[in-house]
């Protein structure tokens, strides 16, 4: 009888492996020292995202600048585009010697680059914060992976996944999960898809990637959901519960902390 209440593991043994080499090669490629010693649990709320703003690009533009400095990528030579003036054209390679993220505490000097990389954005994503956020740390994840050519575990055929495990990395993991899926309501009326993130991993794949950062992090459950949607929380802890299960893969993954 005790079997049949032995809670059920919030996603596939799978799915679970690939998330921890996922965050095995962020963590080996994608400055370590960063993620444990500097990156933050950026929440969905006016103290991380602060600024008076007079028209959608202004909005756009803000939330863009506050993405990019969590990101610790203000050095990159970023540059958010209006809409209408974008041209979607393959980015050029940049001279890195290694993909340094970090801008706030080592004073890195700007990457040199004969052009900016340009982001551009949906204007109805204005109306959804936390999913232009998300989108805007997604594609700087993109050119991260672009730029380091160091392509997450199962190759170029997983970029769409490995890049939202490297945003979620980089502290994004509320906003993602938050804008992972965004139910129609009753007659429709109010649901804007334009407005909406397009999301390549599940809602419980995202609470897990969000768990497994808090769990590296020890970052409380408590300050970790306080600002999740409601019905994700009881799946973070079922996340914790599983990651907790496999001591060996988390172990090796704190292992990097002590180099």
């Amino acid at each position: 009888m005790i079997s049949l209440f032995k809670p059920r593991p919030l996603i596939e043994p799978t799915s679970a492996d690939w998330i921890f080499e996922a965050f095995e090669w962020a963590l080996r490629y994608f400055d370590h020292d960063e993620f444990f010693n500097r990156s933050r649990l950026i929440q969905p709320t006016n103290d991380f995202f602060a600024g008076n703003v007079n028209s959608i690009h202004d909005k756009a533009e803000n939330i863009f600048r506050h993405t990019l400095n969590y990101a610790g990528l203000t050095h990159w030579p970023f540059q958010l585009q209006k809409p209408e003036l974008f041209q979607a054209l393959p980015p050029h390679q940049l001279a890195l010697s290694s993909v340094q993220r970090n801008s706030i505490i080592k004073n890195l000097p700007s990457i040199a680059s004969e052009a900016p990389l340009f982001i551009s954005y949906n204007p109805q994503q204005t109306l959804k914060p936390e999913d232009l956020s998300s989108t805007f740390a997604h594609v700087m994840a993109q050119h991260l992976i672009v730029q380091s050519q160091q392509f997450p575990p199962g190759g170029p055929e997983y970029f769409a996944e490995g890049s939202e495990v490297l945003a979620i990395f980089m502290g994004f993991g509320v906003m993602f999960a938050n804008s992972a899926y965004t139910f129609r309501g009753g007659c429709g009326s109010c649901y804007n898809g334009q407005a909406n993130r397009q999301a390549t991993l599940s809602e419980d794949e995202v609470i897990f990637c969000l768990a497994l950062y808090c769990r590296l992090k020890q970052i409380p459950t408590a300050e970790a959901t306080r600002h999740l949607k409601k019905h994700l929380k009881s799946g973070f802890k079922r996340a914790l519960r599983q990651i907790n299960k496999q001591a060996e893969s988390l172990d090796k993954l704190l292992s990097f902390d002590r180099i």
